[in-house]
């Protein structure tokens, strides 16, 4: 029987010299900063002994194993002077082996600066590219060279190889012990904080405290967990103690900071915030205010710590969970930072170190206007300390009557509303001064910082004192606070008017209830309902701010409840929240909206109805904005008293007369109603183009307007997002 003799040559090694050049590659390579666990001094001893045991290794690998070793350490190698020594050993590597020499020094060196050329590569083709090439140049050199030791030495390095494995695997055994004991308690602790994060955005400071306490308690266990026993020799593993430091820092910031959240915002009594006999406690205010910084201050924290934890060494999965809970921080914070703004300047707004006075508009969409509807009643409000006073509420016909008698002058009105509107009743007075109409006109721009700005300007001019701001509410808030005050009796007219069905009175069922002749009652009963509700409103208590922002939010959205003040600052703050009221900017991906504007002196707009379709669409020289638009008057020609159904331009009955204005960009390409070609006029209204028409509809009738913007540019449709916004009207859609 054959005998197989399998024949494995063995290298002449100078030990000595082997040892001293491993040393000095091993030295070398810890001054290249590489992390592989993340913690400085580990980092040293890992890497010094891996690339010193592979240099010593490579001082009996073939020749060829060696100058192949340099050589993709040279070709893969992003910084230029390692690329060139790699290239010098991988020349000399293979003299030595086309000489056939057995140069142990040689060798070695090669081997050394192979894996030093790895070390300082710098590659970045994905993550742990240069890791993964070193390490392959380790593993190589180490077996081939083991593999040509002589038999005791062989024997001993590869116990040392079976000991190190032997550590990792009571290591990883441990980890994953620890792990599967903490990871409940991550996802619980993930889930309680986004919990918090979105009762935080809500308003109810109560239970976001708590949610964000019992998170901190779920990664204060992980914690734990992580810096246990069983996870404690995990931190010597490469790649894997970069996660367990990030999950141990992590988990232990996120516990401290989500604990100082939980105590700051226990410090808030929503209960402390609410309206009272008239009377907002601005102490309390301060309080939140300091309460919601700290909950800012710590939830930053804890983003700064996911950012501090991020390694290149990190496995995508725990990448992947720092990237979701960072994006649930980021989309918050926006929020928080107008919680915080809004309670910073609250105290001023109401009234602390001196009076402030504010003029309430109340509008009706029954007769629209482009900012909603007319102008019916007004109040004037004045504020002290967080205390409220209703000091005038009256009709919109004394300040016309105050006009009247009077030489008024638009003089502080913005210039861009004067060149719209002017000729709506602002410059067509003696004089050139404000006319009959100004204060029924005053609401008909959309921006509503130029209505307040003007109303600012004109009311100590038509009989009212200086104010501080301007406040416009239509018949759906009044509805919305009517929940608060209950019904109230309006004599005058011999009804009781529900919370219900406040709206509905206000629009339209006033008008059929003061009959079909003149009825000076029925204008009364609208100074009734609204000095009761305000007097109710004052003298009473109103609920939680989370509860009345509920109910008020969507009618802020609607542009149905505005606010704006003289001071830049509050401005701010008001037009971040929703309540300032201007138009949105105008993007490069363009935008559209339509205004109506009651032009017959009639309540019908209560039947009018809106349909509008935007889309992007491809046009001759590049994507185009196409509008489409159709109103229909679906009010009837008799059955109604002529105050609703009627007007002031001659038209039969149940005909509506409308000033159509249409916002959008530039570059307005195409208008067409009915099919044909209609001529607009332009003007510019805050940023925007304001293209304007005049439309007669008779009952029932119904007309369509289509009209294309040049967006200009070469985005395709699918790439363009146009801004739009909506002009409230008596239905809400």
């Amino acid at each position: 029987m054959a005998n197989d003799i399998r024949f494995v040559r063995r290298n002449r090694v100078d030990e000595r010299v082997a040892a001293g050049v491993a040393a000095v590659a091993g030295l070398a390579a810890v001054l290249a900063g590489l992390e592989p666990t993340g913690n400085t001094t580990i980092d040293a001893l890992i890497v010094a002994l891996a690339v010193g045991a592979a240099t010593w290794a490579g001082a009996s690998a073939p020749w060829f194993v060696g100058a192949g070793a340099a050589g993709i350490a040279a070709a893969t190698s992003l910084s230029p002077l390692p690329a060139l020594i790699g290239g010098l050993a991988f020349v000399c590597g293979l003299v030595v082996g086309l000489q056939r020499r057995d140069n142990t020094l040689v060798r070695v060196i090669v081997a050394g600066v192979a894996l030093n050329v790895a070390a300082w590569s710098e590659l970045e083709a994905f993550l742990g590219a240069s890791a993964m090439v070193g390490v392959a140049i380790g593993i190589v050199l180490f077996i081939s060279g083991v593999r040509r030791r002589p038999s005791m030495i062989r024997q001993r390095a590869w116990q040392a190889v079976g000991l190190v494995v032997g550590l990792v695997a009571i290591a990883a055994l441990g980890l994953v012990v620890a792990a599967g004991s903490a990871r409940p308690d991550i996802t619980d602790g993930a889930s309680l904080a986004r919990s918090g994060i979105d009762e935080l955005d809500a308003g109810n400071y109560d239970v976001a405290a708590q949610q964000f306490a019992d998170a901190a308690d779920r990664f204060a266990v992980v914690k734990d967990d992580l810096s246990g026993a069983l996870a404690a020799p995990s931190r010597l593993l490469p790649v894997v103690a970069q996660n367990v430091t990030a999950g141990r820092e992590l988990s232990g910031e996120a516990a401290e900071a989500l604990a100082v959240a939980a105590d700051a915002l226990g410090r808030i009594d929503p209960s402390s915030l609410k309206l009272t006999g008239g009377r907002i406690d601005i102490e309390a205010i301060r309080i939140a205010e300091e309460a919601l910084v700290d909950v800012e201050a710590a939830l930053a924290g804890v983003r700064e710590t996911i950012d501090d934890a991020r390694s290149p060494w990190l496995i995508s999965r725990l990448d992947q969970e720092l990237d979701e809970l960072d994006a649930d921080f980021d989309k918050q914070q926006p929020r928080l930072e107008n919680a915080v703004d809004a309670a910073r300047v609250a105290p001023a707004v109401l009234g602390e170190g001196g009076v402030r006075r504010y003029l309430v508009l109340f509008t009706s969409p029954a007769e629209a206007r482009g900012l909603g509807g007319f102008v019916g009643n007004f109040a004037e409000v004045e504020i002290a300390d967080g205390q409220i006073s209703v000091t005038d509420f009256a009709r919109r016909s004394e300040l016309e009557d105050a006009v009247r008698a009077a030489d008024v002058q638009c003089s502080g009105c913005p210039e861009e509303f004067l060149q719209i509107y002017g000729r709506n009743g602002f410059t067509t007075g003696e004089n050139g001064g404000v006319g009959d109409r100004g204060w029924s006109n005053i609401t008909m721009a959309a921006h509503f910082p130029y209505v307040a700005q003007t109303a600012a300007d004109l009311y100590p001019k038509s009989g009212g004192r200086e104010v501080d701001g301007v406040i416009v509410m239509d018949p759906y808030v009044v509805q919305a606070l009517m929940q608060y005050t209950g019904p109230i009796e309006v004599p005058e007219l011999g009804t009781t008017v529900q919370p219900d069905n406040a709206a509905n009175f206000i629009l339209s069922e006033q008008y059929v209830l003061a009959g079909f002749g003149a009825n000076p009652d029925r204008v009364d009963a609208l100074e009734t309902l609204g000095t009761e509700v305000i007097a109710r409103l004052i003298t009473g208590s109103l609920p939680e701010p989370v509860e009345l922002a509920d109910a008020l939010a969507p009618l802020v959205s609607e542009r149905r409840l505005l606010v704006w003040t003289d001071q830049a600052e509050e401005q701010d703050v008001l037009g971040r929240i929703g309540l300032l009221g201007a138009l949105p900017e105008l993007s490069e991906s363009g935008g559209f909206s339509v205004a109506v504007t009651n032009a017959g002196a009639s309540k019908i707009d209560v039947y009018l109805d809106r349909q509008v379709d935007v889309a992007v669409v491809e046009g001759a020289d590049g994507p185009e904005l196409e509008a489409t638009v159709t109103l229909t008057n679906n009010a009837p020609a008799s059955g109604l008293p002529r105050y609703v159904i009627g007007n002031s331009v001659g038209l039969p009955e149940g005909s509506s007369r409308l000033i159509v204005a249409f916002y959008g960009p530039a570059g307005l390409t195409t208008a067409v109603r009915d099919g044909e070609p209609v001529s607009l006029s332009s003007e510019q209204e805050s940023g925007w183009f304001r293209y304007g028409s005049f439309v007669d509809l008779a009952p029932g009738g119904s007309t369509t307007y289509t009209l294309r913007f040049d967006l200009g540019g070469d985005p395709a449709p699918g790439d363009v997002d146009p801004v739009l916004f909506e002009q409230p009207l008596a239905a809400r859609t």
